[in-house]
């Protein structure tokens, strides 16, 4: 962003709150360049987890679990079922929050995963996705596309092996 989108006046680095942050010296609008919020959420299908084959960049066949941004006014919870069905085909009630983290590395995200139990639908491939599969620990797909998603799969995993 170069310009002020209220008056188009060149922005300008100005140190807010401790922070550089880049704002109009004439109408005093910021850009607070705050992070999206996103969705991901670990869905299982008798002991199984759905991933996703990305179709398209990022990581484009690369597997990641069902997931996107919070639509504006969206709940939380909703947009994670919503993107689950429009990359799964399935309809999930969400179980509940497991944790929210930044990914870093210049990516301006929050992500919220989330715990899903199906309740309807039929798991084929969606929108967003090349490839939906089910997956067991031993046998997940050595190309996670996601630090974190492998991190957190990882600790579902670990959880479901200490409750047995």
């Amino acid at each position: 962003m170069k310009s002020c989108p209220h008056c188009t006046a060149m922005l300008k680095v100005t140190g807010i709150g401790g922070k550089d942050r880049l704002a109009c010296e004439l109408c005093e609008f910021v850009h607070w360049d705050n992070p999206k919020p996103v969705t991901a959420t670990l869905v299982t299908m008798d002991s199984e987890l759905v991933l996703v084959k990305r179709k398209f960049e990022p990581f484009v066949d690369d597997w990641c679990l069902p997931g996107g941004f919070i639509e504006a006014s969206e709940d939380p919870e909703e947009s994670a079922a919503r993107e689950v069905f429009e990359e799964t085909g399935l309809e999930v009630r969400i179980e509940k929050l497991l944790g929210a983290s930044a990914p870093g590395h210049g990516i301006n995200v929050i992500i919220l995963f989330y715990q899903g139990t199906p309740v309807g639908g039929r798991l084929e491939a969606g929108d967003d996705a090349s490839a939906v599969g089910t997956f067991k620990p031993g046998s997940l797909p050595q190309n996670i596309a996601f630090p974190l998603h492998r991190k957190m799969i990882s600790q579902f995993f670990q959880s479901v092996k200490s409750e047995a």
